[in-house]
């Protein structure tokens, strides 16, 4: 049981992480309301999702419990989704060299962030494809392994969206200099590493591989 828990808290690390770094918009709104307004405004982004992912993930959870006997359909969501952690982390390590501008002109409102991120696609894509199976697996275990894999995951997303902008507002050069750098490229090479165990739990659901 303990076991279970640990591994279940671990796998939610490990997710929320890297998406906490992934390029994109929400990481780029972090970074210049930091630059621009200081480490509050930054930290105003890098909650957001706390308001936003309750309503995707709610539905993720109540559309995979219907589905979660039907294993080739788990299947080909599990590969979909290990090809989705793949781009990602390809897309990290070819941005890790990539300058963020400070685009905004005034700190934003709190319904700018919160549209922003209902429009950016990543929280949908990884709930519906990876996040939704997972949690609903962690839940089918007991109520205690589905919360701590969901308060796990936000613990990495928050967590290294909140590191972000307190090194941001520390230092304007943190973003193009070493450490940054090399953070990104290992969490990037965890995104790919956790693709590939999708990938080999998706065609052990289609029945092309044996349980391994």
């Amino acid at each position: 049981m303990i076991e279970s828990i640990w591994v279940v808290f671990t796998a939610g690390l490990l997710l929320g992480a890297p998406s906490g770094f992934a390029p994109g918009p929400m990481l780029l709104l972090i970074i210049s309301e930091t630059l621009r307004h200081g480490k509050h405004a930054g930290f105003k982004v890098a909650c957001i999702p706390f308001l936003t992912d309750v309503p995707i993930v709610v539905t993720s959870g109540l559309l995979f419990t219907k589905i979660t006997n039907m294993n080739m359909l788990l299947g080909g969501i599990s590969i979909i989704g290990s090809i989705f952690l793949l781009y990602l982390g390809i897309k990290s390590i070819r941005a890790t060299n990539s300058e963020f501008h400070n685009c905004t002109p005034h700190p934003l409102l709190l319904k700018e962030i919160i549209f922003a991120n209902l429009a950016n696609p990543n929280p949908y894509l990884f709930w519906f494809t990876v996040g939704g199976p997972l949690m609903v697996r962690s839940f089918q275990q007991n109520l205690g392994t589905g919360i701590i894999f969901l308060l796990s995951f936000y613990l990495g997303l928050i967590g290294v969206k909140l590191i972000v902008a307190i090194a941001t507002g520390e230092s304007r050069d943190f973003m193009q200099g070493y450490l940054y750098r090399r953070i990104m490229q290992l969490l990037s090479l965890m995104l790919m590493i956790f693709a590939g165990y999708l990938m080999l739990e998706g065609l052990v659901f289609l029945g092309l591989l044996q349980n391994w």
